[in-house]
Parts: C-alpha cells; structure tokens; sequence
C-alpha cells in the first residue's frame, strides 16, 4: 500500500476506528453484532489500558486500520496480550494487517522485551486463522478458551454449595 504511516492512536481517532471496527465484523460476520457505540467504548478501554501500544494505519490521511494490544509479566517473560488487529474491509490484502502487526511486535519487543503474544482468534472461521499460521503463530495446546454468563455461573455456584 502506498504512502501507508503507522502512528499512535489519540481519543479523536477513536469515533473513525469505531466505525471500521463495526463495518469490519460486518462484513466478516463472525456472529458478534459490534454496534459503533459498543465498538467505541471497547476501544476507549484499550486506548486507556494501554496507550503506549495503540496504533492506526492511515494512507492519504484515511484511517484504515489499527492494532491495540497490551502486555504483562509471565513466568517465562512478557508477553504481549489479548488485543485488537482490524483493517477497513476496502483495505484488506494490501499489507496493512501485516504491516501493523510488524510495528506493533517490534515496539513491544523494544519497549517491553515482550517475548511471546497471547491473543484469541476465530476458530470456525479460515480468516484470520490462517493468516496468524503463516506469520508462525499456532494454536496452543495446552490452553483453551473459556466464556460463559455470569449470572449462571453464580447460580451454580449457590446450587452446589
């Protein structure tokens, strides 16, 4: 993509970002209904978690995409976290993602020493799972994934206590 800058994320970006985010979970359609006001607030606790480790992707002065993560300590060292990587459905295969991602990991590794990223993916869907594989990310074996409601969780509780 020509004339692509990576730069830190401020608040005004954020209605922009909001919209991609929404427009891009749209098109993939995943099965998670973000609406602009959800998406917003969700990336106000990113920017607010870690500010450090926001960044857009902007060509021509349009935001195309972003990239929020976190890091934190572990046994084996940090490890950068969780996160959000979305690119503007109209912007997808250009490099974007790869070039986002690229600049997020050596931020992380130079500022933090990060040594691993620990995020969540679709599994029941090729993309992006198999974009991650060929950057020589896997599935991890030993971990999975869990969720559930909260209010279930504690009536369960109080039934088996």
């Amino acid at each position: 993509m020509n004339n692509l800058n990576i730069r830190k994320v401020e608040n005004f970006d954020l209605e922009i970002l909001s919209e991609i985010y929404k427009n891009t979970y749209d098109v993939f359609d995943v099965g998670e209904r973000w609406t602009k006001e959800s998406a917003l607030e969700l990336l106000k606790y990113w920017l607010k978690r870690q500010p450090d480790l926001a960044f857009l992707a902007e060509t021509d002065n349009k935001i195309v995409g972003a990239f929020f993560a976190a890091v934190k300590p572990w046994w084996d060292g940090v490890h950068l976290v969780d996160g959000e990587l979305f690119v503007d459905p109209d912007n997808q295969k250009q490099k974007v993602g790869t070039l986002l991602s690229k600049h997020m990991f050596e931020q992380a590794i130079k500022k933090y020493d990060a040594k691993v990223w620990d995020t969540y993916t679709f599994k029941n869907s090729e993309h992006p799972l198999s974009w991650y594989k060929k950057q020589g990310f896997d599935e991890n074996k030993d971990w999975v994934m869990i969720s559930g409601d909260l209010k279930e969780a504690i009536r369960r509780l109080e039934n088996n206590s």
